[in-house]
């Protein structure tokens, strides 16, 4: 697993994933050039959930910055 397959696969919900490994990454909205979209993903490495799961945490995050902004 890659950031760049990540990315791949919630390019179409406007953010990326960004982080080195020290145990979470999180997202960060591409237009807006802002910071942390939604909460962070807790886990050391990017194989330790599926291409999936990472799609899924990413719809939760953009949700969660939406409520935010509301």
């Amino acid at each position: 697993m890659t950031k760049a397959r990540i990315n791949r696969a919630i390019h179409h919900l406007g953010i990326k994933i960004v982080g080195n490994g020290d145990g979470y990454f999180y997202f960060v909205d591409l237009a807006e050039k802002i910071g942390q979209v939604g909460n962070s993903v807790m886990v050391c490495y990017l194989n330790h959930q599926s291409l999936q799961r990472w799609v899924s945490d990413a719809e939760v995050a953009v949700l969660e910055y939406k409520k935010e902004l509301a």
